[in-house]
């Protein structure tokens, strides 16, 4: 457990009975990338019995770790930081680790947690040999701009993403056009194939 002196908080793994508030905090950091504006896939609603799954997974797993931040006088949890080691049979180097989920409360923030609950996943990481680290940000959200550059990371990879009408846009197709092989098989009563014509 992490307590370093005259702290508020401390920071500990996570357990079964933090799933509430995992699940509570994944949602708020949806809400926070949704409010971005950047379109990408985001939960549904509803999704709570998955993502009850999920963390339960997390806690337990050999190759991940969970962590919380806790108030000392209120026990409330108010952060969360969730680090996994990737075995990688055909790339170099074979193994690595990402950075998920990292969260605080608005109401906590600036207490340094973000940084105390990496410091614990980066123990995670240098007792299973893990030298090599990523984490998947949002591009528009200066707040984990800011911080994760302040951790040393760097943008190496981009993932752009586009509505399907917007590149048909862009390439003069109309919609139209579009017509999905399966739907003129299933009118024509013929064997139905998987995929999409571009012929009209």
């Amino acid at each position: 457990m992490d307590t370093a002196d005259g702290t508020r908080y401390r920071i500990r793994l996570a357990t079964e009975g933090d799933i509430g508030e995992l699940i509570r905090m994944q949602m708020a950091l949806q809400r926070s990338i949704a409010r971005v504006g950047t379109k990408m896939l985001r939960l549904r609603r509803g999704s709570a019995g998955r993502l009850c799954e999920y963390y339960r997974t997390q806690i337990d797993g050999e190759l991940s770790r969970v962590f919380v931040a806790q108030h000392h006088v209120s026990e409330d949890v108010v952060g969360m930081g969730a680090g996994r080691i990737w075995l990688h049979a055909d790339y170099v180097p074979e193994q690595s680790g990402e950075l998920i989920d990292l969260w605080v409360d608005p109401e906590h923030r600036r207490q340094g947690l973000a940084g105390r609950m990496v410091a614990r996943l980066l123990k995670f990481f240098r007792a299973g040999g893990i030298d090599f680290l990523a984490v998947n940000y949002v591009q528009g959200n200066p707040a984990a701009e800011i911080l994760w550059r302040r951790f040393g990371f760097h943008p190496v990879l981009m993932t752009a993403t586009a509505e399907r009408c917007a590149i048909e846009n862009a390439l003069g197709i109309g919609s139209q056009r579009i017509v999905p092989t399966k739907a003129r098989a299933a009118a024509d009563d013929r064997l139905t194939y998987a995929g999409v014509s571009l012929s009209g």
